[in-house]
């Protein structure tokens, strides 16, 4: 288990329902597994003063999904046990739930021929912009099937908003 920073834990609380709106019981600090497969936070009760974890997991198909959530541990140290046995590293990627589908790789393009504009997330100047663009794409709760192959192709500037929007949103609760 390691320090998660800041930055990189913002873009990942991206995930969450309410993303950063952690109400009364706001983090306190946030680690990630070994292997970078699972993260999670350590949250502090600002009434109680008790403590709660919530540790992530990536499914197959590289979204986050809730692996565990626990509340009213008394100390700062139960709460750490927890999470340190939440992020083990080599825990398997959670099964997809029923009835969803699998979310296409943003990566992946088939058979299509890339905008320009997608295009340019391939050059190493770009690798931060793609892994931010790709991290806001798990993050979305429902993208249409098309999501991904309009990302790529014609829609860049569409779907770039849609993901700004959740952001956006996420951001603010």
């Amino acid at each position: 288990m390691k320090e998660l920073p800041q930055t990189i834990f913002d873009v990942y609380a991206l995930a969450l329902p309410r993303g950063h709106g952690f109400g009364e019981q706001p983090p306190i600090g946030a680690w990630q597994s070994d292997d970078g497969h699972a993260f999670g936070v350590i949250t502090r009760h600002v009434k109680s003063s008790t403590f709660g974890i919530l540790v992530m997991g990536r499914r197959v198909d590289h979204v986050w999904s809730k692996i565990e959530e626990m509340t009213d541990l008394a100390t700062e140290e139960e709460a750490r046990l927890q999470l340190e046995r939440g992020l083990s590293s080599g825990i398997p990627a959670v099964p997809m739930p029923a009835n969803t589908a699998r979310r296409p790789a943003l990566y992946d393009l088939g058979k299509r021929q890339p905008s320009d504009v997608f295009s340019l997330l391939t050059n190493r100047s770009h690798h931060i912009a793609a892994w931010m663009l790709n991290q806001l794409y798990l993050s979305l709760p429902a993208p249409d099937k098309n999501w991904a192959g309009d990302c790529q192709t014609r829609n860049f500037h569409t779907r770039l908003w849609e993901a700004q929007l959740l952001a956006s949103f996420r951001e603010q609760g």
